[in-house]
């Protein structure tokens, strides 16, 4: 049960907090139940090898404390920092669990096994890794989405038949291309806002407070990096995409494929480059 908690972390993660919480929830549950059949059975089990003689086996003392923190996290609001520490702790603990690490294994162990130097190695990977993420949270949000006053070439693109066409036909106006941000404007082409994009799409599941059919508009820049498109990757080509949309977008999906041949492509080509 403690194994799979992994994949029901992960499958739930994928679709909402709330969905998160309530399968963790359920998981544990079923986790507690079984705490009274490991009870009767690590107390039969230990009556049976005093009787033989045998070692005995230890009581499991960390069901106990299992129940007591369940009880005490139900009962008992904590300080949000003191929370904090003891997530942390809870996290690395469900770390070791996972990877069948006892708390009690000697370093020298892992030193037996594999050798002094190989740990080294291990150890100087593990810090080049980490160096490598910190160093990317640690780029500039700017450097990520353009920000600011567009460069020149991006100003070209916005001027290009493409462009114009792109705003033209409407698409803009969920795609907006820059917001407002703290240290100026953000380039994201999205309003970032929810909205009902028709049955194609409806994938039935809620979130919060939206509904199935609605979704918040993907920012597109960088878009033309991607091979695949929408929620599900179900569509193949920028064209399929825009095919996909119905609802409040029906209109100036029309107005896209009533222009002709040269005209799409030209909104494609500018998409693609954005």
């Amino acid at each position: 049960s403690i194994f799979e908690l992994a994949q029901v972390y992960g499958a739930s993660f994928a679709i909402s907090d709330d969905a998160l919480n309530t399968a963790t929830l359920v998981k544990l549950s079923k986790v507690l139940m079984l705490v009274p059949l490991l009870l009767a059975a690590s107390l039969v089990f230990r009556n049976r090898n005093k009787a033989q003689e045998a070692t005995p086996i230890p009581f499991p003392w960390f069901i106990v404390a299992f129940i007591g923190v369940v009880m005490l996290n139900s009962e008992i609001t904590l300080n949000p920092q003191l929370r904090c520490v003891i997530l942390n702790v809870d996290q690395f603990l469900f770390l070791m669990v996972m990877i069948a690490l006892g708390i009690t294994t000697r370093v020298g162990r892992l030193g037996e096994a594999g050798g002094a130097w190989r740990l080294i190695g291990v150890g100087l990977v593990g810090v080049a890794l980490s160096a490598a993420l910190a160093y990317g949270a640690l780029i500039p949000f700017s450097a990520t989405f353009r920000a600011a006053s567009p460069s020149s070439s991006q100003s070209a693109m916005l001027g290009s038949h493409g462009g114009r066409l792109f705003a033209a036909t409407g698409c803009a106006k969920c795609h907006v291309p820059a917001l407002e941000g703290s240290n100026g404007e953000v380039q994201l082409y999205s309003d970032l806002l929810l909205h009902d994009m028709g049955p194609a799409l409806d994938d039935k599941i809620v979130q919060g407070d939206a509904i199935g059919a609605e979704w918040r508009t993907t920012p597109l820049v960088g878009i033309g990096l991607r091979q695949r498109y929408l929620h599900d990757g179900r569509a193949t080509t920028l064209r399929d995409a825009v095919f996909a949309h119905r609802g409040t977008a029906q209109i100036v999906r029309d107005r896209f494929f009533d222009l002709d041949e040269t005209d799409r492509q030209a909104i494609l080509d500018f998409v693609a480059t954005l």
